[in-house]
C-alpha cells in the first residue's frame, strides 16, 4: 500500500460516511471536536465499489469485486487472502481470532447479522486450506409466535474475540462459544454464564443495548439501558467483567485509565488508553443512532455529557464509524499503536 490508510495523529475520531461517491467523508476528533475531510485512502474505500470490513484489532478486511481478492489492512501493511466469488454484505461483522502476524496464524471470521451464515479463513497456517469457507451454522431457534412467518434461526450477535476464540450473546444465564479446530473446523458450544438483568426503571422495565470486548486481556460486556423502549432515553450504563470461574456477569465500579468506544452503525466495540489520546477516563463514548449525538458518559461520577458530531457539517451523515488506534500488550505492557480499528455497533 502506498500510503497510510489514515494519519495516526487524526485518531480516534468518528467517521461520518455519506455513501456517496461525489462528497468526501469528514473525520470529527473526539479528542477537540474538529472536523476535517477523511484522509485519502479511506475515503477511496468509501467511495468506491470495493467493500470493507473492520476488525477490533485494527485491521481492515478489503474485498475487490474486479479481481475478486481479498486482504487485510492496516497503515502501509498488507496481508493477502484467498479470493471471495460473493462476500456478505457490508453490515456483517468481521473480527480475528488474534493478530494475522501472530506466528500460530489467526481466523478470519464474517458473520452475517441478519441470518445464521458465516464465513471464515485462516491466516499464516500452512496446514490450513487456502480458501474462504462459507457455512450454515445452526445455534438453536428464536422463540416467535405461531403466526410469524419471519427466519427462525438464532444467529452469532455480535460476536467477538477473546483468547483465540469468539463468543456470542444468547438469551437467559449463557453465552456462546465458537472454537476453530484444526481437526474437524467449527465447533459451537455454549457456557453458563448468569446474564445481566434488565432492571426496573422507576415504573418501566429497561430495555438494552449491549456491547462485547476484548479490554486489557478481559472479556467484558457494556450495556446501554434505555428506558422502556424509548431509545432515546438512557437510563443507565453499566460495564461488566464475564467472571468463567464465578460463571457470571460481575458489574465493575469503573475501567481505570481506559475510554470505551461504542455505537455508530457497525458492530464492534473497542477502548483507547484515556489520557493518552486526551479522552474522559474511566468513560464510555457512545455514539447513538438514534439522535446522531455522541454520549459520554463519566463511570465514576455518573454524569454524561452529550456532543454533536454532526454540527459544523454541510450535510449531517446518515452513517458513521468509529476509527481509534489499535494497541498490543506484551506482559501487559502497552509496547505500540497501530494504524486504526474501527468499531460501531448496529441495533
Amino acid at each position: 500500500m502506498s500510503q497510510p490508510l489514515v494519519a495516526s495523529s487524526s485518531l480516534p475520531c468518528l467517521v461520518l460516511d455519506y455513501g456517496d461517491e461525489q462528497r468526501t467523508s469528514t473525520m470529527y476528533s473526539v479528542t477537540n471536536g474538529a472536523h476535517r475531510p477523511c484522509d485519502d485512502a479511506v475515503d477511496e474505500l468509501l467511495r468506491g465499489k470495493k467493500r470493507s470490513w473492520v476488525t477490533s484489532h485494527g485491521w481492515m478486511l478489503v474485498w475487490d469485486p474486479a479481481t475478486l481478492a481479498t486482504y487485510l489492512a492496516r497503515e502501509k501493511n498488507k496481508i493477502e487472502l484467498p479470493w471471495l466469488a460473493k462476500p456478505p454484505v457490508k453490515a456483517a461483522g468481521c473480527v480475528l481470532s488474534a493478530e494475522p502476524t501472530d506466528a500460530s496464524g489467526c481466523t478470519v471470521l464474517l458473520a452475517d447479522k441478519s441470518s445464521n451464515l458465516m464465513w471464515y479463513c485462516r491466516v499464516g497456517d500452512p496446514a490450513a486450506p487456502w480458501s474462504w469457507v462459507r457455512q450454515e451454522y445452526d445455534v438453536g431457534n428464536i422463540h416467535v409466535p405461531a403466526d410469524y412467518v419471519g427466519p427462525t434461526k438464532r444467529v452469532m450477535y455480535r460476536p467477538a474475540s477473546w483468547r483465540g476464540k469468539f463468543y456470542y450473546q444468547r438469551p437467559g444465564n449463557e453465552i456462546g462459544v465458537l472454537e476453530f479446530s484444526p481437526a474437524v473446523g467449527p465447533v459451537f458450544s455454549v457456557l453458563p454464564m448468569k446474564g445481566v438483568k434488565l432492571v426496573p426503571v422507576g415504573d418501566c422495565m429497561a430495555a438494552a443495548s449491549p456491547y462485547l470486548l476484548d479490554l486489557d486481556g478481559e472479556l467484558y460486556m457494556v450495556y446501554i439501558f434505555f428506558r422502556n423502549i424509548d431509545f432515546n432515553t438512557v437510563k443507565d450504563v453499566g460495564v461488566y467483567r464475564l467472571d468463567f470461574e464465578r460463571k457470571e456477569a460481575v458489574r465493575v465500579d469503573g475501567v481505570g485509565d481506559h475510554a470505551i468506544l461504542v455505537g455508530s452503525t457497525r458492530a464492534f466495540a473497542g477502548w483507547c488508553p484515556a489520557s493518552t489520546f486526551g479522552l474522559v477516563p474511566n468513560s464510555v463514548y457512545w455514539m447513538s443512532p438514534y439522535d446522531g449525538c455522541l454520549h459520554v458518559y463519566d463511570l465514576e461520577h455518573k454524569t454524561e455529557e452529550v456532543r454533536e458530531p454532526c454540527v459544523g457539517v454541510a450535510k449531517p451523515s446518515p452513517t458513521s464509524f468509529w476509527m481509534i488506534p489499535a494497541h498490543t500488550y506484551i506482559d501487559n505492557t502497552i509496547v505500540g499503536f497501530y494504524i486504526f480499528k474501527i468499531v460501531g455497533i448496529a441495533l
